[in-house]
C-alpha cells in the first residue's frame, strides 16, 4: 500500500515523549481492537448487575492477594503500591498531610500526581510490624 493509500492520521506518544507517525491501516486496527473488546465486555456483563458482580469478584480477589482499601494505608510518608479506578496499573504512592484531609500522590518518572486509589498493598515492614502486634503477650 502506498503512503498515498495509507495516509498518517495521527501519532503516538511514547513514555519517552517521542512521537511515531500512526499510519491508517493501524488507527483501523486499534479501532477494531477497542470495538472487539468493547462488544466481549457487553457479552461477558450485558447488564449493571453483571458488571457490578465482576467488580465486587475482582475487589474480592485483591483483597485475597493482600490488598486492602486505601483509606488504611499508611500515613507516615512512606510509598506503598496503589491501584485507581479506571485504571490497569500499579503504582508506587504515598499519603501527604493529617487524615482525613490528606493527599495521595503518585510518584512517576520523577513527578507526583494526585491520586484517588481505591485500594493499597501492604509493604513488607508493614506486614512485620502486625505481625509483631499479634505476637505481642499480654500483660
Amino acid at each position: 500500500m502506498s503512503k498515498q493509500e495509507n495516509p498518517i492520521v495521527g501519532h503516538a506518544t511514547w513514555a519517552d515523549g517521542s512521537h511515531t507517525p500512526v499510519r491508517k491501516d493501524e488507527a483501523g486496527a486499534l479501532i477494531a481492537q477497542a470495538d472487539a473488546e468493547q462488544a466481549k465486555r457487553a457479552a461477558d456483563m450485558p447488564t449493571e448487575r453483571d458488571a457490578l458482580k465482576a467488580l465486587f469478584a475482582a475487589y474480592q480477589r485483591l483483597k485475597e492477594l493482600d490488598w486492602n482499601d486505601a483509606i488504611y494505608c499508611p500515613k507516615d510518608g512512606s510509598l506503598f503500591d496503589v491501584i485507581e479506578a479506571g485504571s490497569s496499573g500499579i503504582h508506587s504512592c504515598r499519603y501527604d498531610g493529617e487524615w482525613p484531609t490528606g493527599n495521595w500522590w503518585i510518584e512517576e518518572a520523577g513527578d507526583l500526581w494526585p491520586s484517588r486509589p481505591i485500594l493499597y498493598r501492604r509493604t513488607e515492614a508493614e506486614k512485620a510490624r502486625w505481625a509483631a502486634i499479634k505476637h505481642r503477650s499480654l500483660p
